[in-house]
């Protein structure tokens, strides 16, 4: 496990806040992880796969099948057209 302390200012600090107020996340640290792991996919780093393999594999009790991640990207889409994000 590795433990960064940053500090985000300006539109880096209102999108995690952002994230919380709409519901994606809990945390600010949860924000961090759901952005690197969106990093992650869209850039290509990693394979959707590759993604979920390692999800599953750290938390082995908790289990993620592609319809709920689907539903949870697709509900993270909807919410980006939502006037709040567009005021960041």
């Amino acid at each position: 496990m590795t433990t960064v302390t940053v500090s985000f200012k300006g539109a880096q600090e209102k999108i995690l806040e952002e994230m919380i107020d709409l519901g994606i996340v809990r945390t600010k640290t949860g924000a961090i992880r759901v952005a690197m792991l969106n990093f992650a996919l869209t850039s290509g780093l990693m394979s959707k796969e590759k993604i979920l393999g390692a999800i599953h594999k750290q938390a082995k009790s908790i289990r993620v099948n592609e319809a709920d991640l689907q539903g949870m990207i697709e509900r993270a889409k909807e919410e980006q057209g939502s006037p709040r994000l567009h005021n960041v």
